[in-house]
């Protein structure tokens, strides 16, 4: 068990935006929300944040998933922001870890081992080797053994070429750390308060202090401008699609397949280029996704064809299934097996039963379709009265008519037929009747008497 210290009380200048740096979607959520995901999962006891005053926004998150927060009313230094912590506190036998807030995707996995350090050792730093070092505080080994860690405006030109860097991340004993802290102090060029120079009064009283080196660079890289967003997103994402790709899944172009949330793949399924997959995302064996499609917090089952430019969002679709191209499967949406679902329909909060067609340009909206229905071109469910949503049921082997209007509520009867430009307002009944709602065809005469002059443009 542990407590995590996440640092965000900084002013993210570096963005050049009227906001936090943790407050940028990154990978299909806020950064901030990738390191808490990330501690959860390794099993904090509790997490703490260090806000500024104008952190509004933050805050607001962190309420959302019931992460405490402190503020840092001084902006002095790393130091500064964990005295908050520990001014609010109550003193106890916790295992800290600090960590930085713009390191989204850190694991889980590393997270444990980290803290698993702690039991044979007083604090472990977390460090990663880089080829351009720039910018980030030393790690100082003497005789191979680890001595203290300088801060990159500190080094000299030797100390620059080393190549282990400090991450940012300590774990520490809570006791030691209250011991031990107020021995920092802000005798360096930027007159703040480095957490780091923990590491060598700790070294210099006796204790034990070793590292943690990750392996993956992409686990400890900082969101600190647009730019580096931009990179370590695209680093990200293209790792992910080329495990799949690994796994057996056979993506296209992994540079061109954005998977921002948790995608799950079952045998022979085939991505095309530029699909972007958000929040839980499940595909069935043998599924075929088009390229340009949009799925998000959706499952697809077995022998599917997603055709290109297709929406699903929070759906579910059955197996032998074909949807699209330009369909749009809205939330609330559960379309059973071998269905037909056709180009620019749309569909919301509705139940498709097995064997249905939708064909094309209809809406359907707060419906349930039973088996074997045939919904023509253009049809389509009157579903909102201008105060309340009200529902369309079309029940087994019926068949509605290009350019229907179903004003809902309406009940359309087992094995209906509705003739195509009819606008139905009550329930049908029977079995093979057909009902037809249509105003009588006419013609008034001389309705448009002169012809307007049409002016050429020069």
């Amino acid at each position: 068990m542990f407590t995590s210290v996440i640092l965000g009380a900084g002013k993210s200048t570096r963005m050049k935006a009227n906001k936090s740096k943790l407050l940028f979607n990154i990978a299909g959520m806020p950064v901030i929300n990738h390191i808490i995901l990330s501690l959860k999962k390794a099993k904090a006891k509790k997490n703490i944040c260090v806000i500024n005053k104008n952190s509004s926004a933050i805050k607001k998150i962190l309420d959302e998933q019931r992460i405490d927060y402190v503020y840092q009313n001084v902006l002095d230094g790393t130091a500064g922001a964990v005295k908050a912590v520990l001014k609010k506190k109550t003193e106890s036998n916790d295992k800290l870890l600090v960590l930085c807030g713009d390191i989204p995707f850190i694991t889980s996995t590393s997270i444990k081992k980290i803290i698993n350090k702690l039991d044979k050792n007083d604090a472990v730093v977390g460090t990663v080797e880089l080829e351009r070092p720039k910018g980030y505080g030393r790690i100082i080994r003497e005789n191979n053994v680890f001595k203290s860690i300088i801060e990159d405006k500190e080094t000299s030109l030797d100390q620059r070429q080393i190549k282990e860097v400090n991450t940012g991340i300590i774990a520490i004993h809570e006791k030691i750390l209250r011991k031990y802290i107020s021995l920092i102090n802000n005798k360096n060029q930027k007159k703040e308060y480095y957490l780091t120079d923990i590491i060598k009064i700790l070294i210099d009283h006796n204790h034990k202090v070793t590292t943690f080196k990750f392996t993956n660079e992409l686990e400890v890289s900082g969101v600190n401008s647009k730019n580096d967003l931009v990179k370590l997103e695209q680093k990200y994402l293209r790792q992910k699609a080329e495990k799949l790709l690994e796994e057996g899944t056979l993506i296209r172009d992994p540079s061109r397949t954005d998977i921002r949330g948790n995608l799950r793949v079952s045998k022979n399924v085939e991505i095309d280029i530029n699909c972007v997959f958000e929040d839980e995302v499940k595909i069935g064996e043998n599924t075929t996704i088009g390229h340009n499609c949009f799925l998000n917090r959706c499952k697809i089952g077995k022998n599917v064809f997603i055709k290109p430019n297709t929406i699903i969002f929070g759906a579910t679709i059955g197996d032998n299934c074909t949807v699209g191209p330009f369909a749009r499967i809205r939330p609330g949406t559960k379309v059973k097996n071998s269905c037909n679902i056709g180009n620019f329909v749309e569909i919301k909060n509705s139940t498709i039963g097995n064997f249905t067609k939708i064909n094309h340009l209809s809406y359907i909206g707060d419906a349930t379709l039973g088996n074997n229905i045939n919904i023509g071109a253009g049809a389509i469910t009157c579903n909102y009265d201008g105060i309340n949503k009200n529902k369309t049921i079309i029940k087994d082997d019926s068949f509605i008519g290009s350019g229907s209007m179903l004003v809902a509520p309406v009940i359309i009867a087992q094995g209906s037929f509705i003739a195509a430009g009819s606008t139905i307002t009550k329930d049908t009944t029977g079995s093979g009747n057909l009902t037809i709602a249509r105003s009588k065809q006419m013609t008034i005469r001389n309705w448009k008497t002169k012809t307007p002059k049409i002016k050429k443009k020069i």
